[in-house]
């Protein structure tokens, strides 16, 4: 996990990497970095579990240098229930985009992924030119890719969403929150919040 924030952030350390359970004993596996991000310091720590052939992760961050027992508590809070979320139904042009940027993806052209992404994507501090630096590496593995929405709601020019991704590396949750039309075209636009030192 390390050398995926060592693409976008400096003086990236791991302070643990242990296994663990979540409250109802499912397997989990915990890890801590420390690093420079833009320049200022962030914690991160993260916890994946695995169900069947669902994967969840889940990661929190700290700009104060450590990761308290609330934040923690927000990790270990992840629970398994199937069936929960139903998948809904987008609009034509909504669904057009999202099999777009998924051939992109396993087209493996960084490019043309990229141009999915408007300019001012902002995602928990990650700007465009970021997630780049992210993606550019792992790139060339994504296998297969299906996205599933579990929620759609239009707000204008934007659209607030959520589901998850079924992928060569497993099930995972969907972390841009918001899609928005540019020129008619719809772009990713990330949840829009700014990490603060």
């Amino acid at each position: 996990m390390a050398s995926i924030f060592k693409n976008m952030a400096k003086d990236v350390t791991t302070i643990s990497d242990k296994p663990s359970r979540l409250r109802d004993g499912t397997p989990a596996r915990e890890i801590e970095l420390r690093m420079l991000f833009n320049g200022a310091p962030r914690n991160v720590m993260s916890l994946a579990a695995q169900k069947g052939d669902v994967m969840a992760y889940m990661s929190v961050e700290s700009p104060n240098g450590r990761i308290g027992e609330d934040l923690k508590a927000i990790l270990y809070s992840i629970e398994f229930q199937p069936d929960k979320d139903k998948p809904v139904k987008v609009p034509p042009d909504v669904e057009a985009f999202v099999e777009t940027h998924m051939s992109d993806r396993l087209s493996h052209d960084l490019a043309k992924v990229m141009a999915n992404y408007s300019d001012r994507y902002l995602n928990s501090g990650t700007r465009k030119g970021e997630m780049e630096r992210w993606l550019r590496p792992v790139i060339d593995s994504w296998m297969s890719a299906k996205a599933v929405w579990t929620d759609f709601v239009p707000a204008g020019d934007k659209a607030y969403v959520a589901g998850f991704v079924v992928s060569s590396f497993g099930t995972f949750q969907v972390i841009e929150t918001c899609i928005i039309k540019e020129n008619g075209e719809w772009k990713l636009y990330g949840n829009q919040r700014e990490v603060v030192p």
